[in-house]
């Protein structure tokens, strides 16, 4: 009698999941200070989007360097993917505000 076939697991996406933590971070305190913002009273709030948006931008970049490596290792050892795309996704979304900021706008 021979044993049963030996199933293999793909590997985690341990970078990925890491960048999503990381941007999850960073993404929460941003937008609450944008929802608080909204508020008339708490308009004051504004303040930290000076502190907020570098730290923001910094973070998208480091989430996007994470995901991209995560997106190559895994491509390479046949893994998974899915939290890298994930992070790709939001660290994309971390640099639209600086982006926004930096452009210069037709005139």
């Amino acid at each position: 009698m021979t044993p049963p076939p030996v199933t293999t697991r793909r590997p985690f996406d341990v970078l990925g999941l890491v960048a999503v933590i990381l941007s999850a971070v960073l993404l929460v305190p941003t937008l609450f200070v944008f929802v608080v913002g909204l508020i008339p009273e708490m308009n004051a709030i504004w303040w930290m989007g000076i502190i907020l948006l570098p730290l923001l931008f910094v973070g998208g970049v480091v989430v996007v360097l994470l995901a991209v490596v995560g997106l190559v290792v895994a491509a390479r050892r046949s893994g998974r993917r899915a939290w890298s795309v994930v992070a790709l996704g939001l660290g994309i979304l971390m640099l639209v505000p600086a982006l926004l900021i930096l452009a210069p706008w037709p005139s």
